[in-house]
């Protein structure tokens, strides 16, 4: 019973000079952290007054360095929250130790106390941005408040010499310290003395010391306290039963009550810990082996043989051999450390060996978790332990993707500049494999065959791939099953941020899974979970969703029977389950590349095959469950004397994930402020880009120089396309959500992978108002998605269509859709600006059908001749630029951007000076030439917009040779920004078919070529363009002489003599400076950073993303580039490829790699050949000007086409591209 009297048992009694103490450090820890951060990150920034900055002020006042910066303010309120609880009780103790009857002064003086302590929270909290007002009064009032605060401390206090005297001298130091304080306030206010508010800010420094000190010496005078707790009801001492011990009471018979019904031990919690890490790495390379394949066959530009590494996860196959199986089990751990290969791929910068490094990753780590659930058949507490650690680490998994945009941070394409935590992830999976308990059975794995179930071993294993395609295509990551059912704007169902409910879930189905197990294995659960799959694939939005929650509790779920199931069937079930879950995934991509893929048609747009196929395959799973596990004739649960008691450590593990999936979804919720980037001139820039699912040419994530060259070209609408990532070869991600987020842009995902199409996306700062999905007409190849969106653009709406058109060998499907799309845009009655991937040539085709009276649209710039895929037309909306900038290394195919201003009407083709154009309406400064020999920077053009014109679209040029004299030529003048393009466009438009450059900037043009007597040496033309420096333009008193392309069959002035009859020069046209508008075309570097300026150049480059942007018929070279990631250039050898698939995949299998290893050594070695052949672009030697097939495409050499995915621009060859992205091919030629 409790005691009766009121002295209780003391739970806890601690002096009160501690309440002090604790004050103290706390209050100074709240300034002093406020300033260490302070001078840490914005040094120059705090102390900078409205007057004068470093070095004439060199130390931050109070009021800046807590300011309204982050994490400087924030650490402070922090610190200063702790700090008023101790504050509280100061006060209160100080009343006690000071209170006398009938006197009136403690409650005064505590009453202002109480005050003061309320008035500090008030100008910490409500800052001068806050409320400026407010502020004020709370900070005067708190200043008003500490006069009477002190001399009632003094006048109160008690006598303690000690005590007293350094109350009189720390008072005393506060008020004496107020005269030079308002001094050199005066002279910093009033006279602008420079330093004289550094000089004010080390007193006012002072008075949070002296103030703060005051209250710390009542640490004196509560030694004489003691705090006690004492417990009246002896609750402290257990004789009182609590609500959970109750609750354990009655439920010690059931399942929770059993597990949960003992003590908790921090070890068991650590291997519980260690054990999920386990399991979280698995996944994580799991997940990555289908990524790490699917670079080569873009790469390739078709199938490349890699392809065969995904083999590498049937490894358990060889626990089928008895002396194998012992080994393994023998040595499960050294296998497990032998599996973390995958995580050290990030140090391999050749993808070819990074891919081998991962499939070897993959395979030991299929081989270790088959081998460890087979050794634990046994003992069953400790194999559910097992499938409990693998199936958690997959919620793992999708919660470290959900916290970094789909993105695993320790996956192969990750490293420390793109965000990844791979040395962090690799440490502690080489403590958790120390860690995690492996206890080696006695029997070596060599287990009695007697208690085999009876049901056959091949449907167990059947079973375990349904569960293993399950989890990986729908639970890897949490936003896939909702972009299932995203149908775009008004949005009506789930977003990326709710991804938390599909983590929650999955968390649901392991617990169901322990504590219902039964229930799980019944058909009517399976039946659930058709239900759900039925309902994910049949509907949208948010009832969609619903099933997508149904299906991802049966899994996670149905793991913990299925696989315990499949240990007991034998070694079979585990080889077998990989095997058929590789075909499972085979068939994932099948549905979608049809048009590639021996027996593709069969498959087309087949999701709901390949769904029923996953269910049927849990069928045959749940067939194969012991009986007992089907029916309630016996319980499947372990007796209680050997109930698992390791449970609760794991739930405990699940728990904390769950909580972090749920600080993460708060944290992800669109709070971004969606600015556009110059709304004061009305202006949208939009921009289309193939990004090519995310990987860069090196095979590393590129979201974040995506991101970086979005953002410096200050972007307000892009349209992204392939950027369909929710797939298990593309890693199961989405890199809208990682752009929108950082960007602060609205994003419609587009069709989702269950739309059967690559993907588009459409990113906006303006809101999106509505969006609809189209999948245009695709009889024979695959399907063409596209997104109509109307945008409120200040005020008014605009339309925007991103759109991908079919391949160029299904001619029926793209005329179908060009009708489609052109009925579309014609009947849209707002102004409507369509970023398309257009598989034509300008001005041939469908091109007719995309431009003119059919949809009522308009070609950015029809003159720009040379562009293959990617357009950017217009209705009802002013023009204002044009760029095509180069993506470097990011990708293949080059960003085309569009400057465009609501509210005016459309214009014409014509050229102006940049000088001309508003700043408002050019692109950013950054973007210029810079002549260096570290980069290549931009340079500017500009276009003017009245109404549009009939242009032809210019031809390729011939160059005819390097000439001493112009005989027949006329001069048309200089050009600041002079190019070969630029040149032939002066003399197309003069009706002449013969052009001259000359001194790197005039342009000369004529009817014949000069007299052949005066052809000279190539090494005198050797004078770059001043337009576009890569080109050469002829040299002192030298012409470079080129056909325009108006007429291939010229003669020389030696052969047909002066003609008399020539019709003299006509002049260009003029442009009206009303109407001034701009288009920069030229080269760029994305590396480079805002501060870049016209008079001087940049220092440094700090990113390897160098940008191209080049003029509308204007000859494109190949971009300076400056790699962090170099790729090694050797031959590859043989031994690395062996060494990876030993003992993991067939003979075939090993055959198939090495004979696709020794032709790629081949193509390298081409390639070499070509590189070494090719000029460097900053040889200080003369060289040649270019010739005509250089001035039209370097890239059509057979040598280079076999290089890496790579793209100089947009050129007119159709095969090139044609984007087929899984087309056969042989580039050996043999």
């Amino acid at each position: 019973m409790a005691p009766k009297s009121r002295e209780g048992n003391t739970v806890v009694a601690f002096s009160g000079k501690w309440i002090s103490w604790t004050h103290t450090v706390v209050a100074y820890s709240a300034f002093v952290g406020a300033l260490v951060a302070g001078l840490s990150l914005h040094y120059y920034k705090i102390v900078e007054n409205e007057y004068y900055g470093y070095p004439q002020e060199w130390f931050p006042s109070v009021s800046a360095t807590i300011g309204d910066r982050y994490p400087e303010r924030a650490v402070f309120q922090f610190f200063i929250a702790m700090t008023s609880g101790p504050r509280f009780v100061l006060v209160f103790l100080w009343y006690l130790l000071t209170a006398r009857p009938n006197y009136a002064l403690p409650k005064i003086v505590a009453g202002v106390g109480l005050f003061r302590t309320l008035s500090c929270g008030g100008w910490t909290y409500v800052t001068s941005t806050d409320d400026h007002a407010w502020h004020d009064v709370f900070m005067i009032s708190y200043l008003v408040a500490t006069l009477p605060w002190t001399l009632g401390c003094l006048a109160l206090s008690p006598h303690n010499p000690t005590a007293l005297k350094y109350r009189k001298l720390l008072a005393g130091s506060f008020f004496g310290t107020l005269v030079p304080l308002i001094y050199f306030f005066i002279q910093h206010k009033i006279h602008k003395v420079p330093g004289a508010y550094t000089i004010y800010a080390f007193f006012e420094w002072a008075l949070i010391l002296f103030d703060v000190g005051f209250d710390a010496i009542t640490a004196l005078d509560f030694e004489g306290f003691e705090l006690v707790v004492r417990d009246l009801k002896g609750s402290s001492r257990g004789d009182k039963q609590q609500m959970a011990d109750m609750i354990l009471e009655k439920e010690k018979d059931n399942p929770i009550g059993t597990v949960f019904g003992s003590g908790l031990l921090w070890t068991k919690v650590f291997d519980a810990a260690a054990d999920v890490y386990n399991g979280y790495v698995f996944w994580s390379m799991l997940t990555s082996l289908g990524l790490t394949v699917w670079y080569f066959p873009l790469w390739h530009m078709g199938l490349s043989g890699y392809e065969v590494i995904v083999m590498c996860t049937v490894s358990p196959f060889l626990l089928m051999n008895s002396s194998m199986r012992s080994l393994i089990i023998q040595n499960v751990r050294l296998v497990h450390f032998l599996s973390l290969s995958g995580l050290l791929a990030f140090l391999v910068q050749t993808p070819e060996y990074r891919l081998f490094s991962v499939g070897f990753g993959v395979s030991m780590s299929c081989l270790a978790w088959s081998a460890t659930w087979y050794a634990e058949q046994s003992q069953p507490a400790r194999l559910e332990s097992r499938v409990l650690a693998w199936s958690i680490g997959l919620i793992a998994s999708s919660t470290a993707k959900f916290a970094f945009s789909t993105n695993n941070p320790i996956w192969p394409i990750m490293h420390a500049e793109n965000g990844g935590w791979n040395k962090t992830g690799l440490l502690l999976a080489v403590v958790a494999i120390v860690r995690s308990p492996r206890v080696v059975p006695s029997n070596r794995g060599n287990f009695d065959l007697a208690d085999r179930p009876q049901s056959s071993s091949a449907l167990a294993g059947l079973g375990l791939a349904g569960l293993f395609f399950g989890m990986h295509s729908l639970l890897s990551d949490s936003s896939t099953a909702i972009l299932w059912v995203w149908e775009g704007f008004p949005v009506r169902g789930p977003i990326a941020a709710n991804g938390v409910l599909t983590i929650a879930m999955m968390g649901g189905g392991v617990l169901l899974g322990i504590f219902f197990q039964d229930a799980v294995c019944s058909w009517a659960s399976l039946l659930l979970a058709g239900t759900g799959a039925s309902v994910l694939t049949c509907y949208r939005n948010w009832f969609g969703y619903m099933g997508a929650l149904l299906l991802a509790i049966y899994l996670t779920a149905a793991a913990n029977p299925l696989i315990m199931s499949a240990a007991r069937h034998g070694a079979l079930t585990f080889g077998l389950g990989f095997f058929v879950y590789n075909i499972m995934v085979l068939a994932h991509v099948w549905v979608v590349a049809y048009a590639f893929v021996p027996g593709g048609p069969l498959m087309r747009e087949h999701t709901d095959w390949v769904m029923a196929a996953t269910i049927l395959l849990l069928a045959a799973g749940v067939y194969a469950l012991p009986r007992s596990a089907k029916n309630n004739k016996r319980r499947t649960r372990p007796a209680k004397n050997i109930v698992n008691r390791s449970v609760p450590y794991y739930t405990y593990v699940l728990g904390i994930i769950q909580l972090i999936a749920l600080a993460i979804s708060y944290l992800r919720f669109p709070t971004n402020d969606y600015i556009p980037y110059h709304k004061d001139e009305k202006v949208i820039t939009a921009g289309i880009w193939t990004v090519h699912f995310s990987l860069d040419n090196d095979m590393w994530s590129s979201e974040r120089r995506m991101r970086d060259l979005i953002k410096e070209l200050e972007l307000d609408v892009i349209g992204l396309l392939e950027s369909d990532l929710q797939r298990i070869i593309m890693g199961n991600r989405d890199s809208t959500q990682y752009l929108a987020e950082d960007l602060g842009m609205y994003v419609d995902y587009g069709p989702g992978p269950n739309k059967h199409t690559w993907g588009s996306a459409l990113l906006s700062k303006f809101p999106i108002v509505n969006s609809t999905h189209h999948l245009l007409p695709s009889p024979v190849g695959e399907l063409a998605p596209a997104i109509h969106a109307t945008l409120e653009a200040y005020g008014e709406l605009v339309d925007v269509v991103v759109f991908h058109s079919g391949q160029d060998e299904d001619a029926e499907d793209r005329r179908l859709q060009s009708e489609y799309l052109a009925k579309l845009m014609r009947e849209s009655p707002r102004p409507l600006i369509l970023l398309s991937y257009l598989v034509l040539k300008p001005g041939e085709g469908n091109y007719n059908t995309y431009v003119g009276e059919r949809s009522g649209m308009k070609d950015i710039d029809p003159s720009d001749w040379d562009r293959w895929c990617e357009y950017i037309l217009y209705k009802g909306i002013r023009r204002s630029g044009y760029a095509r900038v180069s993506r470097s290394t990011i990708t293949d195919t080059e960003l085309q951007v569009g400057k465009f201003v609501v509210g005016q009407g459309e214009s014409s083709n014509e050229r102006i000076e940049e000088n001309q154009v508003p700043p408002g309406l050019r692109f950013p400064s950054m973007f210029r030439v810079w002549r260096c020999m570290c980069s290549v920077l931009a340079l500017y053009l500009t276009l003017h917009d009245a109404t549009a014109q009939d242009n032809p679209g210019l031809k390729p040029t011939t160059y005819k040779g390097c000439f001493a004299s112009p005989d027949g030529f006329e001069d048309q003048g200089s050009y600041t920004y002079q190019s070969p393009g630029y040149c032939q466009k002066q003399c197309v438009t003069l009706n002449k078919p013969v052009m001259a450059l000359t001194g790197g900037s005039n342009c000369w043009c004529g009817d014949l070529l000069p007299l052949m007597s005066s052809k000279t040496s190539d090494s005198q033309c050797s004078t770059s363009c001043q337009g576009y420096p890569d080109d050469t333009c002829g040299g002192d008193r030298a012409w470079s002489v080129s056909l325009t392309g108006l007429d291939n069959n010229v003669g020389s002035a030696q052969d047909s003599g002066p003609n008399p009859n020539l019709p003299p020069p006509a002049t260009s046209p003029t442009t009206p400076a009303s109407t001034a508008s701009i288009a920069p075309i030229a080269t760029a570097a994305a590396a480079m950073g805002p501060d870049a300026t016209e008079n001087k150049p940049p220092s440094t480059i700090t990113r390897a993303s160098t940008v191209v942007v080049t003029a509308p018929g204007q000859t494109q070279s190949a971009p300076v580039t400056m790699e962090t990631h170099k790729t090694s250039k050797g031959s590859n050898t043989a031994g690395i490829a062996a060494g990876v698939v030993v003992g993991v995949v067939t003979i075939c299998a090993l055959a198939g790699g090495l004979f696709f290893f020794l032709r790629n050594r081949k193509r390298r070695a081409m390639a070499e050949a070509y590189q070494g052949n090719s000029a460097n672009p900053f040889e200080t030697e003369s060289k040649p000007p270019p010739s005509s097939c250089s001035m039209s495409d370097s890239r059509l050499e057979p040598s280079v086409m076999m290089q890496r995915r790579q793209s100089d621009g947009s050129i007119a060859d159709n095969q090139d591209y044609s984007r087929r992205i899984l087309k056969v091919t042989n580039p050996d030629g043999t």
